[in-house]
């Protein structure tokens, strides 16, 4: 799923809403792949409002540790026109990731709005940050991606019902349902399937499940998938 943040810039004196309550970026993609071997990956930032904004690109780790650059954007600082579009570039730096699992980026896009025409001394604009998931691929695990949900299992343990992902890929649990209707889950609960990360387990809280259960999982092309679990 797609996180928006959204910042406030300016003072608090005249609350500029209309178009620059709304994202202006779009991008094509809610996930990326960045496959290793690759010399880079791609994607399209589009201004889809009538004025030329300002681009900032970065990179946040999940995986690794805040301070480790392992790839960078290009350009991480742009400018697009209105109705036009910013290739950015993502290139892999270094060496340091795992070859034998997946590694998990958030990838940020935020906008720099321009100040309002009309605008007389300080005002309020409203920055939104496009986030979405970035996920580094091995080679070596490319060929067992397909499916692999099918691996995930549950494990009740004191009383708690856990998904177990014994496998070296990222998954993103959108829903869990029980004959065909969905478990209720908190939201904190929901966040925490949503990157379930490898060899990891994450938490259904003390929700009883019977025979029948079924995860929905985001695939690599932003598409949801069913799979029946033990």
């Amino acid at each position: 799923m797609n996180k928006v943040k959204t910042l406030l810039m300016g003072s608090v004196v005249t609350l500029i809403l209309s178009s620059q309550a709304m994202a202006a970026f779009s991008l094509n993609g809610t996930r990326f792949i960045y496959h290793e071997g690759s010399k880079n990956l791609s994607f399209e930032v589009t201004n889809t409002a009538s004025d030329t904004y300002g681009g900032q690109v970065w990179l946040d780790n999940v995986t690794h540790g805040k301070e480790d650059v392992h790839i960078i954007p290009s350009p991480p600082f742009f400018k697009v026109g209105d109705k036009q579009k910013q290739i950015v570039r993502l290139l892999k730096v270094g060496d340091g990731m795992p070859g034998d699992r997946e590694s998990l980026f958030w990838l940020n896009v935020q906008e720099v709005p321009p100040k309002p025409k009309d605008a007389e001394g300080s005002y309020l604009a409203i920055a939104m940050n496009t986030q979405v998931k970035l996920i580094y691929r091995p080679k070596i695990l490319a060929a067992g991606r397909q499916g692999a949900e099918k691996k995930v299992t549950r494990v009740n343990r004191d009383g708690v019902t856990y998904l177990k992902n014994p496998t070296p890929y990222y998954f993103a649990v959108s829903d869990v349902k029980q004959d065909g209707q969905s478990v209720p889950l908190s939201s904190a609960l929901a966040e925490g399937i949503a990157v379930l990360a490898p060899h990891s387990e994450a938490s259904l809280g003390k929700a009883v499940l019977g025979k029948k259960v079924t995860i929905d999982t985001v695939n690599d092309w932003g598409g949801v998938d069913t799979h029946s679990i033990d």
